[in-house]
């Protein structure tokens, strides 16, 4: 192995380097939560979107089938005139 050199006394560079360690795992363990969290968020908002579209569409149904007997009695109401 390659002789390093080091000009700071070993004891400062292991602790050094230890913090450094800790720091960047303290960070990769925050990014790993917000994502979670963002994954979470993102699942609840596709979910509620699925719902609120299903809703629209059987609301939409329901309006069409309105509209048709609607058609159907002005029809009726016409020929009768």
């Amino acid at each position: 192995m390659a002789d390093l050199a080091f000009r700071s006394p070993l004891r400062k560079l292991v602790a050094f380097f230890h913090a450094s360690r800790d720091r960047w795992k303290q960070k990769c363990q925050q990014a790993k939560y917000e994502l979670k969290l963002l994954k979470r968020r993102y699942a609840n908002l596709k979910k509620n979107h699925d719902q609120w579209e299903q809703r629209y569409r059987e609301t939409e149904a329901h309006r069409r089938q309105l509209q048709a007997q609607v058609d159907a009695s002005a029809e009726e109401r016409a020929a009768l005139s």
